[in-house]
């Protein structure tokens, strides 16, 4: 296939976020080995004695914010928990592979193409009433 029929095929725009979407996979996958392999273990008395493990710290917020307060602590942590160490490197790498497949699919789906434009249809069907 040469350059011509290629570019007959795929558009300046399509090349560009196909291209954006290679990148983005292989140097998010690169950083995300790189965040796994640099990580520290979790530190095991933080896991046993820490506060949220504490059955009066969930009561004690049960009590004052209700089962309501609970979940929400709970969802706050485990957000927390997304942002350090080996789950880190998962959270980066699935947001460079979803950052890629869309940027794939706008490619793939042409979204970024320029319409025609209405006014150049009409200047063409009046050259070709004269």
């Amino acid at each position: 296939m040469s350059s011509q029929d290629r570019q007959a095929r795929y558009s300046s725009w399509q090349i560009r976020l196909y291209l954006a979407s290679i990148v983005i996979l292989v140097l998010g996958l690169a950083g995300a080995v790189v965040i796994y392999a640099m990580a520290p273990e979790k530190d095991r008395a933080e896991l046993i004695y820490g506060v949220s493990n504490d059955p009066r710290y969930t009561l004690e917020l049960q009590r004052i914010g209700g089962n309501a307060e609970v979940a929400m602590a709970g969802l706050h942590q485990w957000f927390d928990g997304l942002w350090h160490g080996k789950p880190l490197a998962y959270t980066v790498a699935a947001l460079c592979a979803t950052v890629a497949a869309l940027c794939f699919w706008a490619g793939h789906t042409r979204i970024f193409e320029p319409l025609p434009d209405e006014t150049d249809q009409i200047d063409q069907t009046d050259d070709r009433d004269r």
